[in-house]
């Protein structure tokens, strides 16, 4: 054999031997290719659940601003398929100016590289299908395929983080105002409780009926500037509820003055009130919240101005009507009607209206408390709410509220007491902050002969009271070094017998109010005149 074909039949074996071997290596880069093929479609699926399910939306674009990717979370987001902004540009998502500045702005980047929006963390405007605006946290990344850069934006629509951080800022405000409207409403019941004090006083030495006459005009005004602190706490929402007989007749004409400095002259208010007496038992400060509250939304629902119609009438409720509206119970009514020629509502508002934190007021303009407040105060008067309203067609609330079974004019007229007819001896303790409110009240306590302990705060209340045993404590709530209800809760449980009667300019939210009711304490909102000062006095002392 030649030589030459010795050498091809030896590289003839040689490949032979060797081609097993190529074919296992090319197997193996076969199933390593695969595997990565595989390894790659995973990870494409684990990306795309991913970005599919994600609450927040994400939108890729090309350096030129075209739309590449846009994920279900922000076609819910923007109100677009994402067939619809494929290959558009991103401008379409943002309102002027920014959707006419973007691809000025994107050039600036690709020729300097100085980007403004890259990041984490970025509020900006969103701008939806149908042209409304929105506020949205953007985070833009960018990142480089195929020699092409590409930028990421992750966008989370935080309108109702908005809403309920003005939800919050008004909540913050009324409670700033109710700090303010406490103060006032504390130092300015003093001062009437002094003027009334002196009033009453003359009164009981008076006997000429001019001067009598002129008095008891005094005595009014005193009353009515009292009635206005009153109001000025119940916005601030500071004013403790305390049901009593009322004449909603005469409580509406009162209110009607300051309604229609609220309401604007473009608002005319109409009474159209019963001709019977229409008697409820309500805490006139909740009633008031609740007429405000419904009237101020009626003033909004006539922008061009209108008639306000408020109505009362008595009716009688029948198990029948219950079962026919579905709410109520039966029993003697007095029905409160408040009436506007506004807007009105549809079915899907009419439904929600009660709800806490909806309205359809624009942010900033409306809580979304108001009417739930209003209902929150119907229902703890045991009463109940209908609403009738039409687009277009104005709103009317109905407001049902028992019938009490006395009138105002049943409830006794306070009088001035003859010296000297309550007292015999008994032991108080007074804690009154202010010098002549207090000075005032010792002389009248005094002069019906009861001993009085005078106490301008509760550190010398403590040491007046490590003295000797009394009777009756009467405090006021706010004092210069704490809160009277803390200092004599203890020693109402160390001694049953004591008695405790509390003062009160305005509500302090730091008092457990419960607990004062709870343990049978009476609770005197200034300014107080002598009669009803002393008639409580001798009825704790006569409880003991």
């Amino acid at each position: 054999m030649s030589k030459e074909r010795r050498s091809s039949n030896d590289r003839r074996t040689k490949d032979e031997q060797a081609a097993p071997e190529l074919l296992q290596e090319v197997r193996a880069l076969r199933r390593e290719l695969a595997q990565r093929r595989d390894g790659i479609q995973e990870e494409n699926t684990r990306y795309r659940a991913v970005v599919d399910n994600v609450v927040d939306g994400i939108i890729t674009i090309d350096e030129a601003g075209r739309i590449e990717s846009f994920n279900p979370a922000a076609a819910r987001i923007f109100g677009y398929a994402a067939n619809e902004v494929i290959g558009n540009n991103v401008s379409m998502l943002m309102p002027s100016p920014y959707h006419e500045g973007h691809d000025d702005y994107l050039a600036q980047y690709r020729k300097t590289g100085e980007a403004k929006v890259i990041g984490v963390g970025r509020e900006v405007t969103g701008r939806r299908r149908d042209g409304s605006t929105f506020p949205m946290d953007l985070s833009v990344g960018e990142f480089v395929e195929d020699g092409r850069r590409r930028f990421t934006g992750v966008v989370r629509d935080i309108t109702k983080r908005k809403q309920l951080e003005e939800q919050l800022l008004q909540a913050q405000k009324m409670e700033s105002v109710g700090q303010l409207a406490g103060g006032v409403a504390h130092d300015f019941n003093n001062q009437l409780g002094i003027i009334l004090f002196d009033v009453d006083m003359l009164l009981g030495n008076v006997d000429e009926p001019e001067i009598r006459e002129d008095l008891q005009k005094v005595r009014k005004t005193v009353l009515r500037a009292a009635d206005l602190t009153r109001q000025l706490l119940v916005f601030s929402r500071r004013q403790r509820m305390k049901p009593q007989a009322l004449d909603l007749n005469e409580h509406l004409h009162e209110l009607r003055k300051m309604m229609a400095r609220l309401l604007g002259e473009d608002v005319e208010i109409r009474l159209e009130l019963a001709d019977a007496q229409c008697t409820i038992e309500a805490d006139p400060g909740n009633l008031d919240q609740v007429l405000i509250n419904l009237c101020v939304n009626a003033r909004d629902a006539m922008p061009d101005g209108g008639i306000l119609r408020i109505a009362t009438e008595n009716v009688l409720i029948s198990e029948e009507d219950c079962r026919r509206t579905g709410r109520g119970a039966p029993g003697h009514f007095c029905r409160l009607s408040v009436a506007d020629d506004g807007n009105g509502m549809d079915e899907a508002v009419r439904a929600r209206i009660f709800e806490p934190f909806f309205t359809t007021k624009e942010m900033g303009k409306g809580t979304g408390l108001g009417l739930a407040v209003v209902y929150g105060i119907i229902e703890g008067h045991e009463g109940w709410l209908a609403v009738d309203s039409e687009p277009g067609q104005g709103t009317r609330f109905q407001i049902y509220l028992p019938r009490h079974g006395k009138g105002p004019d049943e409830v006794k007229e306070e009088g001035i007491p003859e010296d000297g007819e309550s007292g015999n001896g008994e032991r108080i303790l007074l804690i009154e902050d202010d010098p002549d409110l207090r000075d005032r009240m010792t002389r009248i306590l005094q002069k019906n002969h009861y001993a009085v302990s005078p106490c301008q705060d509760l550190a010398t209340a403590a040491r007046e009271y490590q003295k000797g045993a009394f009777d009756l404590i009467l405090s006021d709530v706010v004092l210069p070094d704490g809160r009277g209800p803390d200092f004599c809760f203890p020693l109402l449980d160390d001694e049953p017998a004591l008695r405790l009667i509390i003062l009160t300019g305005y509500t302090d939210g730091r008092v457990d109010w419960e607990e004062v009711r709870r343990r049978g304490c009476p609770v005197l909102r200034k300014p107080i005149g002598i009669a009803d000062l002393l008639e409580h006095v001798q009825a704790q002392l006569e409880s003991r």
